[in-house]
């Protein structure tokens, strides 16, 4: 008998699910491998973890070349490949203007430390990577560090979803980056997008048959550092925490990591280039304002909930 099984984990320091449209006992055995894909990804990409291949490569900036993992080493070639092709708007290379904006810590132990404001003598710009994929080796000059901490995520439900999806309709959610193999049944995944400026309803509903959605905000990991708001979204061209009309942005894209990255470079762009960025890349989505003004974009489809 198929049944959709579920498994449930926190994980890369957000919530994670899994289904899988599947007979029990199986389902079990691949869910059980995603939960420790999704364990093993955090303990290689996560800059939380002092352990970890990044922290080891971020704590050897200025010492030369450094061997890295094969994950390490994918994942950073993305990040840097989406660097060149956004003109720098994404830039792994901002973890230094991170810490500098109170974002030194998990989410879950972050407190307000003082803002300290931007230090023009950190180095950041993802120019300054020597990456050698063939010899797997990656060298940072002293002063720069690398955070990979969304498209890490992205990549990790992308393997994830593609992995169960050899067996089963699956759908995998890291956070609200999301991936879909097969529609379940014939019957696409319903996705709810929540109003991200009142958390207490949704602004309605997205069918996803295969695929990927992702959604990037400036509400959801936000701080108080010296008495003024601050967020994760740092703007490259400022080093700063973005400062644009944009509050939330929602894509649709063939795989998480594009439907994240994209977000987020919408939102650092704003309204206007943001909405153009999706267009010229044949993407859908939703973008929401400050003011809570929504622009759809492409084909996407946001169906309003029906009272019974």
């Amino acid at each position: 008998m198929i049944d959709l099984n579920e498994r449930h984990f926190r994980a890369m320091n957000t919530q994670i699910s899994a289904w899988m449209w599947l007979d029990g006992p199986l389902a079990s055995v691949w869910l059980n491998e995603a939960e420790a894909f999704f364990r093993e990804s955090e303990a290689e990409l996560s800059r939380f973890r002092p352990d970890s291949g990044l922290s080891r490569l971020n704590a050897a900036a200025g010492d030369g070349p450094q061997a890295v993992s094969s994950t390490l080493c994918t994942v950073l070639d993305l990040a840097l490949a989406a660097a060149r092709a956004s003109g720098g708007i994404f830039d792994p290379t901002v973890l230094n203007p991170l810490r500098n904006a109170g974002y030194d810590r998990s989410f879950e132990t972050l407190a307000d430390g003082g803002f300290i404001g931007v230090n023009v003598g950190v180095a950041f710009g993802w120019q300054q990577v020597a990456l050698d994929t063939r010899r797997s080796t990656v060298e940072l000059p002293a002063g720069v560090g690398i955070d990979l901490g969304g498209i890490a995520k992205g990549w990790t439900v992308d393997r994830v979803a593609e992995m169960l999806g050899a067996w089963s309709a699956a759908l995998v959610d890291a956070g609200g980056d999301i991936r879909a193999s097969a529609a379940p049944g014939g019957e696409p995944w319903p996705i709810a997008i929540e109003d991200p400026l009142d958390n207490t309803r949704d602004l309605g509903v997205i069918r996803l048959a295969e695929g990927a959605v992702a959604t990037s905000s400036v509400g959801r990991r936000r701080w108080q550092s010296g008495g003024q708001m601050m967020h994760h979204l740092i703007d490259p061209r400022t080093g700063e925490p973005s400062r644009s009309d944009l509050h939330t942005v929602t894509v649709v894209a063939p795989t998480a990591v594009e439907a994240e990255l994209t977000a987020k470079i919408a939102l650092i762009l704003g309204s206007r280039e943001g909405q153009a960025y999706l267009e010229t890349r044949g993407l859908s989505g939703l973008l929401v304002g400050h003011d809570g003004r929504q622009h759809v974009v492409g084909k996407l489809v946001l169906e309003q909930f029906v009272e019974a």
